[in-house]
């Protein structure tokens, strides 16, 4: 229900100016699949630590779209009503899982487009 609900209106929330606000803890990461080609909008829980956006994977055994990210894969970031494209990457710690994106401060800087071929 949350997912086919909740989540296509807090992207919508999120990448307008009530991002600013609603985006202090919640973000959009857009990718690319790295198998279907598709585009994929999540809203997300992140943390800002020196200059890295990192998204903690609650259950990552039962989830499926970090997996995207075991090899840094272009992403883009709608954090506080700001979009950074970026690289992230999926780490591993033990039974947890985290995605890791370097947050460019300057509005509009670029990092290559994402792949649209399969890396599977």
């Amino acid at each position: 229900m949350t997912n086919a609900v909740a989540n296509p209106l807090l992207v919508v929330l999120l990448k307008s100016r009530a991002g600013v606000v609603l985006g202090r803890r919640l973000a959009v990461v857009e990718y690319v699949g790295r198998r279907t080609g598709r585009t994929h909008q999540l809203v997300v829980l992140y943390r800002l630590d020196d200059g890295l956006a990192r998204v903690q994977v609650g259950m990552p055994d039962r989830k499926q779209w970090w997996h995207n990210f075991t090899t840094p894969r272009a992403v883009t970031l709608h954090l506080a009503g700001h979009q950074h494209r970026t690289l992230a990457h999926a780490v591993r710690h033990e039974a947890a899982v985290e995605v890791v994106a370097e947050v460019v401060q300057r509005h509009g800087d670029q990092v290559p487009e994402p792949s649209h071929h399969s890396t599977a």
